[in-house]
């Protein structure tokens, strides 16, 4: 089986962030590379199976990296929020998820057996309402600086917008779509929707990037 086109459009992102951060030395290009570059590894070891060669479950990494990328998320958005009380609540809301996550893993979900599918609808619903203030954040009288399609992060938290909302909604009817009557049709319906908000979504991330601004010329460190 080949890899999915999703795939390709994850290491096309990570192409773009090193390209543009070469070009413009910008702090949120910077940031996406390591984040990038382990998502693409990730994804091929376990095309290639090689989790299950060493022994490792791919539920325990995917458990443990997709609850790490919503924190990395969470972050960006205390880089992009203008409002330190929505700052002081993301700040609020990271342990906080971070503490959910671990007694989910090790008390009621696992580690290794399953997907945490209750701690990423947590975290998905955290993301949703971030991405909510920032648009609403961005459109206040005094804020709008540039247009919105022509800021960096507005096609990030879009892209987020419309990947984890979409992710909600299939992860809630998976049960339903896999059912004896529809699990042919309603797998391949899932794997279908689900390639084509990663799709979205990692085209949003090079849209960004190519918007990003230029800090070539006052910069000094990679942050």
């Amino acid at each position: 089986m080949g890899l999915s086109v999703d795939f390709y459009f994850q290491i096309l992102s990570l192409v773009a962030a090193v390209f543009y951060y070469i070009q413009k030395r910008n702090k949120l290009i910077y940031l996406f590379i390591p984040f990038l570059f382990i998502t693409v590894v990730i994804e091929f070891s376990a095309w290639a199976g090689l989790f299950s060669k060493l022994g490792i479950s791919k539920y325990a990494i995917y458990n443990i990296f997709t609850s790490l990328e919503f924190v990395f998320y969470f972050f960006l958005f205390t880089l992009h929020f203008k409002n330190n009380a929505l700052k002081k609540v993301i700040f609020f809301c990271i342990p906080l998820y971070v503490f959910a996550v671990i007694l989910n893993l090790a008390f009621v979900q696992g580690l290794t057996k399953t997907f945490h599918t209750y701690t990423f609808l947590l975290g998905s619903f955290f993301i949703v309402i971030f991405c909510c203030c920032y648009f609403y954040e961005s459109v206040l009288p005094g804020q709008i600086d540039l247009q919105l399609s022509k800021q960096s992060f507005f096609w990030i938290c879009s892209g987020l917008l419309i990947f984890y909302l979409g992710s909600v909604i299939i992860n809630a009817l998976f049960d339903y779509l896999k059912s004896n009557d529809l699990r042919e049709q309603g797998i391949r319906i899932y794997n279908i929707i689900n390639h084509s908000l990663n799709v979205l979504l990692y085209s949003s991330f090079c849209i960004a990037f190519y918007l990003c601004p230029n800090n070539t010329k006052t910069y000094s460190s990679p942050l």
